[in-house]
């Protein structure tokens, strides 16, 4: 995944089992190095306006368009 593309992914938002869905374009992305792997945060424009991360390992994140 690379800056520009349309990505959705999903959230627990509140203590209950119901999942909150959103949409947004990567803006931009972090590299973390732990001791035992390198973790890629990405820094990704929301539907609802804000700039959110979003680690790239997410189960439910889905590439939905490229940038072209």
């Amino acid at each position: 995944m690379k800056v520009g593309d349309l990505v959705k992914w999903s959230w627990h938002l509140n203590t209950d089992w119901a999942t909150t869905h959103f949409v947004g374009v990567i803006v931009g992305f972090h590299l973390y190095k732990t001791d035992w792997e390198k973790i890629r945060v990405l820094k990704v424009l929301d539907n609802t306006g804000r700039t959110v991360k979003v680690r790239e390992d997410e189960a439910t994140l889905e590439l939905i368009c490229e940038a072209a």
